[in-house]
């Protein structure tokens, strides 16, 4: 993880977690911790010539995640005093000024006044109405959900080979078995899965495919992000307005904000006259297409855009550009305008407009902007300390050993089943078929949909769309013995178990895991040596840290000791 992706409250938390016993040896190691007699009862702590209040521990602990230890006040004052002796050390360093940490608090500064001006401009202008809600139930389709099965393929060519199975006649269960994958390793899950959609959920690609079709129609290949979605659609659900409100409600939000939020930018381009500069346009464009390979820093400063007192440079421009470039259907000064208009000047422009209306001089800006800073030194800070770190083979392999159940594909069985609505028919099928009938003869009763002779293929991790009880019981009865009958969704089953794969393991051969894993070891690793740098300041700046015991204790409610 670089450095400038730890967000700010995170940053405070993120490598600070010493073990509780410490802190409280340490707080009172600081030599001159004491009754603090004379000094204002709302000062917690001094390092060096910083102080630490009340009012700065209750802004951080307001801060936490629930949950987080909000009411440790000794821990979080820990975390506190460690911060400031971390920023000090980073000025000693010179890094107030290094150019990288000046770039991402630059960046971070547009994001804060830009957000600043979405609530204030958009977000607090919006209103939902009942009678808005009403209307959207009752005329735009809220009134119906879609329940798929879907097939999850990482690449084209194997989602081509799945839609070609499907149209021959092969079952979406079968198909689903041989080339599903799952969405984050990309490793195979050997079956569909199982989703319900409303109107206007996402992917939206896929929810207006399947709200088209009718129950048992399969969509052609769709690609979404990391792969290719193949749905069948499995049932069509009536929905009442109470169960969709709280959707309707954020769609309605939603479209609303982006309707204000449109007519804000087109007020501010107006206003703030943006300007295109030739050459700046086509250095990117000759970077963007290949015909250049590497600009001079002079050519990096260039401008593509102005607008007020500002600038957009030709690095600015490529940062935006070249991670998105792949994803466009061709490389032209088309797809690099609507790319700019979506993700950079939005912010750019709302950030000038704060900046037109003071925003970034206000004394809540001042703070935020100096605790940004502080972060971002911090950051940096530890990237020196880390930046050696290497991971061997060993350290892989030790924790794959250790964390092995992580990386596993569930069991599969091959199921004949007959699926009943009525638990008396059900226990007649199964008395039949106990007195020497085949179970497969009564596969035509059966309520479930899309099976060859009832037969069908289920994995261990498809509790919610069978039952839990019921996928539990064919992941462990005998093979080939009738069982049931048994509660499963939508009826009551009767079951043999034909044949079982058991779950296996995805080793460090697999790219995927071996990616997965090498990154756990590594922040494993860096968090190691960042918390024994850490250790090392307090020893070496002890004595400019001060803690005064008594104004700590009187806060309340709080954890008197902790660690014990």
């Amino acid at each position: 993880m670089s450095y400038q992706e730890l967000d700010p409250i995170r940053l405070l938390i993120y490598f600070l977690a010493m073990k509780k016993t410490k802190v409280v040896v340490l707080l009172v190691a600081f030599g001159a911790a004491g009754c603090g007699q004379g000094e204002d009862p709302a000062l917690l702590a001094r390092v060096g010539e910083a102080q630490i209040t009340v009012a700065m521990l209750q802004s951080f602990e307001a801060r936490l995640p629930a949950g987080e230890g909000q009411e440790d006040h000794r821990a979080n004052l820990q975390t506190l005093v460690d911060r400031e002796l971390l920023v000090q050390e980073a000025r000693e360093r010179g890094l107030e000024h290094d150019p990288q940490v000046l770039k991402y608090l630059e960046q971070r500064e547009v994001k804060e006044l830009s957000n600043h001006m979405m609530r204030r401009q958009v977000i607090e202008r919006v209103s939902v109405t009942e009678e808005q809600i009403q209307q959207a139930y009752s005329r735009g389709g809220w009134n119906r959900q879609v329940v798929t099965e879907e097939i999850f393929v990482a690449d084209e060519a194997k989602a081509r080979q799945a839609e070609t199975q499907v149209t021959r006649g092969v079952r979406f269960e079968a198909v689903g078995g041989q080339y599903a994958v799952d969405r984050v390793f990309k490793l195979p899950v050997k079956a569909a899965q199982q989703f319900v959609y409303s109107p206007h959920d996402a992917p939206r690609a896929v929810v207006e495919a399947v709200m088209k079709l009718p129950i048992g129609g399969v969509t052609p290949p769709i690609f979404v992000r990391d792969g290719y979605v193949i749905a069948r659609v499995a049932e069509h659900r009536p929905v009442s307005l109470e169960v969709v409100r709280e959707k309707i409600h954020k769609t309605l939000h939603r479209q609303q904000q982006n309707e204000l939020k449109d007519a804000y930018l087109i007020h501010l381009k107006q206003e703030l006259n943006i300007q295109e500069h030739a050459q700046g346009m086509e250095l990117a464009m000759a970077v963007l297409t290949g015909k250049v390979e590497e600009l001079s820093s002079e050519q990096r400063q260039v401008p593509v855009y102005t607008y007020g007192d500002r600038q957009v440079s030709v690095e600015e421009v490529l940062e935006v550009a070249l991670p998105a470039r792949d994803e466009w259907p061709a490389v032209t000064k088309q797809y690099l305008v609507g790319e700019l208009t979506n993700s950079l000047f939005p912010r750019a422009t709302m950030a000038q407009d704060a900046r037109r209306k003071g925003v970034d001089q206000q004394e809540g800006f001042r703070q935020w902007r100096q605790r940004e800073l502080g972060d971002l030194m911090i950051a940096r800070l530890r990237a020196q300390e880390i930046e050696k770190i290497a991971v061997e083979e060993a350290d892989l392999q030790a924790y794959y050993e250790e964390r092995k159940q992580n990386y596993r594909a569930p069991a599969v069985a091959r199921v004949q089943e007959v699926l009943l609505e009525d638990p008396e028919q059900a226990h007649a099928l199964a008395r039949q078929v106990a007195g020497g009938a085949e179970l497969g003869t009564f596969a035509a009763r059966t309520l479930r949909a899309n099976t060859d002779e009832g037969v069908l293929m289920v994995n261990g991790l498809q509790g919610p769309l069978f039952g839990e009880e019921w996928v539990k019981a064919v992941m462990n009865v005998p093979l080939g013995t009738v069982q049931g009958p048994l509660k499963s969704k939508g009826g009551y089953s009767v079951f043999k178990v034909l044949e079982r794969q058991p779950e296996s393991y995805f080793g460090l051969d697999q790219q995927t895991v071996r990616r997965a894993v090498t990154r756990e070891v590594k922040e494993g690793k860096e968090r190691q040596v960042f918390n024994g740098f850490v250790e090392e300041l307090r020893r070496r700046r002890a004595a400019q840290v001060r803690i005064f015991e008594d104004h700590l204790k009187a806060l309340a409610p709080a954890k008197e000791a902790i660690g014990v």
